[in-house]
């Protein structure tokens, strides 16, 4: 016989039915340039004591202890913001983080005035309003057979308002 899950529902027009579950955390390679072919490294439950970054973390972790070479990780926007990019400050790998068009980074601080504490932070850079963003450092484009014409932006030293520390660079394509 098989046994249903059990589900909370509300009888509230908005709500939805809602089934309880298990979340998991998967660390993949991608071995090759192109294809579809990725192999999972771990892939383990999160407890109801862990969160989703704790869990990464913690598999990032694992995982890069083991490897000769510094990988590069590609990162949904659920980990784009300050918790995990301050927890994974120590470990060596880079991280390339998909961000949400709402999100806020700032910029460097501009020189000390020399009157109270100095500034942590620069102008704001709100993702989804252009004119909030500096001058790019750089801009390259290129014509794609496939894409039509790409143009990517790069920012440099911006950072999340609660990781003042760990400075990053925004790309745009």
């Amino acid at each position: 016989m098989r046994k249903e899950l059990p589900t909370l529902t509300c009888h509230h027009e908005k709500c939805q039915t809602i089934t309880i579950g298990q979340g998991y955390s998967t660390i993949a390679w991608i071995p090759e340039k192109s294809g579809s072919w990725a192999l999972p490294l771990r892939h383990e439950r999160i407890t109801s004591g862990e969160s989703p970054i704790q869990k990464a973390v913690w598999q990032l972790k694992q995982v890069c202890k083991h490897l000769a070479v510094r990988p590069i990780s590609v990162w949904d926007s659920e980990y784009g913001c300050a918790p995990f990019i301050l927890k994974t400050a120590d470990i060596r790998v880079d991280i390339l983080v998909w961000l949400r068009s709402n999100l806020c980074l700032w910029g460097e601080p501009g020189a000390y005035a020399g009157i109270g504490c100095p500034r942590k932070h620069g102008d704001k850079f709100k993702l989804n309003e252009p004119t909030t963003w500096s001058e790019a450092a750089s801009v390259f484009e290129v014509d794609d057979p496939k894409l039509k014409r790409v143009r990517v932006s790069l920012w440099k030293n911006l950072h999340f308002r609660k990781a003042v520390t760990r400075p990053m660079s925004l790309i745009r394509v």
